[in-house]
């Protein structure tokens, strides 16, 4: 699945399920349950990636420690306790080799709004008032286009300006003339 030879369309199920619970728990005390789960990685590296590498370690293990000799039925009181020998080492070895790609998946949000205070940028509208103007902020992809606000009104086209403020109520930057 991981390499996309099989496609597992028919797993796709929509439930839609409006419930209306309410929780007084102090979150703290939720996240003790989650702690193993995130010490064997899963949540720190995509779900799909390892809950393929514990599937294909847990058919190994199996395949190595268990009798290679047909089975000709199901033992209740040896094969449940192999099986879950079977998944515990599987779940250590998946641990061992996912460990080096967690954090690689993260998110990493580029420019954010309080990273360009404290930048340059050069006006590309005719003026900056208090009330309109933009500005283009040179990156290492393709330029932000900022909307810039200013008070003093003296900020024409082509003028370097410096980011000095963020406001998030408007999702503008205040400039002044550098």
């Amino acid at each position: 699945m991981i390499v996309g030879a099989v496609d597992l369309d028919f797993l796709d199920i929509d439930v839609d399920l409006d419930l209306d619970v309410d929780v007084d728990a102090d979150i703290s005390a939720l996240q003790i349950g989650f702690v193993p789960l995130k010490w064997l990685n899963i949540g720190s590296v995509p779900t799909m990636l390892w809950g393929s590498i514990f599937v294909l370690l847990a058919w190994l293990v199996s395949r190595l420690w268990n009798s290679p000799l047909p089975h000709p039925s199901f033992t209740w009181s040896t094969d449940p306790l192999a099986i879950v020998r079977d998944f515990g080492v599987a779940a250590m070895l998946t641990k061992v080799i996912t460990q080096p790609l967690r954090g690689r998946f993260d998110l990493v949000e580029p420019n954010k709004a309080e990273d360009l205070v404290g930048q340059t940028c050069i006006v590309t509208t005719s003026e900056v008032t208090e009330t309109f103007g933009e500005a283009e902020l040179a990156t290492e992809g393709a330029p932000l286009r900022l909307s810039v606000r200013n008070d003093k009104g003296d900020i024409s086209k082509g003028d370097t300006v410096l980011i000095t403020y963020f406001r998030s109520e408007g999702n503008v930057y205040v400039v002044e003339r550098m």
